[in-house]
């Protein structure tokens, strides 16, 4: 597991949620087997009230470059655990 790329964001509707801040942390994850590889991501989101969820999903794309980019596009519109199957879905499908 590899980290990518990581972001701080800050809540301004911290009255409806429960913290005021989140860090984002994009992995690319490697899925060897039999001689090959598949590319995926596993993001992490830690909230500065102390929770934290993650998403591991493997076996996305066949090409590391593919997936770095597939990343680069999820950090940039700040995917969150929860959503980032929905969203790889709709890039890839």
């Amino acid at each position: 597991m590899e980290l990518i790329c990581s972001k701080k964001l800050e809540i301004n509707e911290s009255v409806v949620y429960d913290c005021k801040e989140i860090n984002l942390e994009y992995y690319l994850v490697s899925c060897e087997s039999d001689n090959s590889c598949t590319y995926g991501i596993q993001i992490s989101m830690t909230k500065d009230s102390g929770t934290s969820e993650t998403a591991v999903i493997k076996d996305v794309l066949p090409t590391k470059s593919g997936m770095i980019d597939l990343i680069d596009l999820m950090y940039k519109n700040s995917v969150t655990p929860v959503s980032a199957r929905d969203i790889i879905y709709d890039c890839i499908a």
